[in-house]
């Protein structure tokens, strides 16, 4: 009778060790995302958002929702580190792939302990420089390890009659981005 529970229990951990050990492998074999992996991955999440039908007559407003709620989607499921997603983002930025405002507001969402070090970073400054447009970033800590990060995006200013400058224009997450599903 001892040899029969003996059995019955080691044939029980083998059937619970089996699926710890199958995912343990798993885990191993997954590869490790870095920037230049992620380039793909953000690529392929923005020409998705911008297939969607009639994204060419959305408001700059949503056109940015919604590219940065795909590729917000795409690099938190990518298991990649923070500081990898916000190496990606400015990446992306210098490869033209998605706007610098779109790569703030994706890091402040995904990254936000990286986002002012994004919204810093030269090829980000020069972009946003050149197509006219601004982004500020305000980070705040609750005393803890959460991050919370405000993003203000900002479209070029127009000189108004006078000399006085005419208001901000909408932020446009399509300027400055060579991908021709941006709607151009």
């Amino acid at each position: 009778m001892s040899s029969r529970h003996l059995s019955a229990i080691v044939i029980g951990l083998a059937m619970v060790t089996a699926p710890i050990g199958q995912s343990v492998v798993w885990a191993r074999a997954t590869p490790v995302a870095t920037a230049a992996s992620l380039q793909a991955t953000i690529s392929s999440a923005a020409r998705a958002a911008a297939s969607t039908a009639g994204f060419s007559a959305l408001s700059n407003a949503d056109k940015l929702a919604a590219i940065q709620a795909a590729v917000t989607q795409a690099l938190a499921t990518s298991g990649a580190s923070p500081e990898v997603i916000a190496a990606a983002l400015v990446q992306a930025v210098k490869s033209g792939v998605i706007s610098a405002g779109v790569a703030i507001a994706v890091a402040a969402a995904v990254a936000p302990e990286f986002a002012q070090m994004v919204a810093n970073d030269p090829a980000v400054v020069a972009q946003l420089a050149a197509t006219g447009q601004s982004a500020t970033v305000t980070g705040a800590t609750d005393g803890g390890p959460s991050v919370s990060v405000l993003v203000s995006l900002q479209g070029a200013t127009g000189g108004g009659g006078g000399g006085a400058a005419a208001p901000a224009a909408p932020f446009d997450p399509c300027a400055g981005v060579i991908a021709a599903y941006c709607g151009g």
